[in-house]
């Protein structure tokens, strides 16, 4: 709608993968940045990358706004944590944000070892911080998963009943008990429910991980606790 057509240079043209270059036809319509509104000869100098990466960075600035949860695969990794893509924009999951069970598998002294196993599978993120000048985009697993987990506690506490028997991992042990993962929530275990003999830490008969089968002996739904 300009005086002159734009342009996209044949430059940029030869970076576009080929996919995206072959898709380009007369008459179809495109996003495209204005790169400089009239070069020396005259002409619209525009960028079709640009624009695309412009579109995800407000992708990305409107899941920080709305605290949507994101899903993508992990695209990579670094020495502090792992690589998941909004669009073609890097977004970085420090260790300090991934959660309690990626933490888990992250086993081995080297990057490489903690993380390279992980590289495509599918996470939920939330987007924590978007700092466009220093291309910096910050995401947390632990959020979303934060937030899924409420949602699914919500609807275990609505079906579990007294007298029913579940297994379950252990994700924490404490003097007074263990907290067991029963698929969605956690309930405690007291320290008098652990063994029909004297226990005097969680410690001496659980480990943090270890499968186990628990009956369900109270749901407190007002306070959302389980006592198993």
């Amino acid at each position: 709608g300009a005086k002159s057509e734009g342009v996209i240079t044949g430059r940029e043209l030869e970076t576009l993968d080929a996919a995206m270059r072959q898709s380009l036809a007369v008459g179809q319509t495109v996003l495209v940045y204005v790169m400089d509104p009239e070069d020396r000869n005259g002409n619209i100098v525009l960028s079709l990358s640009r624009a695309k990466e412009e579109k995800d960075w407000r992708t990305a600035e409107a899941l920080l706004a709305s605290q949507e949860v994101y899903t993508g695969p992990i695209a990579g990794f670094n020495k502090g944590g792992l690589i998941v893509k909004i669009g073609n924009v890097r977004g970085f999951i420090p260790a300090s944000q991934l959660s309690a069970a990626r933490r888990r598998r992250s086993e081995g002294e080297t990057p490489e070892q903690k993380w390279s196993r992980m590289v495509g599978e599918t996470t939920q993120v939330k987007v924590i911080e978007v700092d466009r000048s220093r291309n910096r985009l910050i995401l947390s697993e632990r959020a979303a998963v934060k937030e899924s987990r409420e949602a699914q506690k919500d609807r275990l506490l609505s079906e579990i009943k007294v007298g029913e028997v579940r297994k379950g991992h252990v994700i924490s042990l404490a003097e007074f008990g263990a907290f067991v993962d029963i698929g969605g929530a956690d309930g405690l275990v007291h320290l008098s429910e652990l063994s029909w003999k004297r226990v005097n830490h969680p410690n001496e008969i659980l480990k943090v991980g270890q499968e186990v089968e628990v009956v369900v002996l109270n749901v407190d739904r007002e306070r959302k606790r389980i006592g198993l």
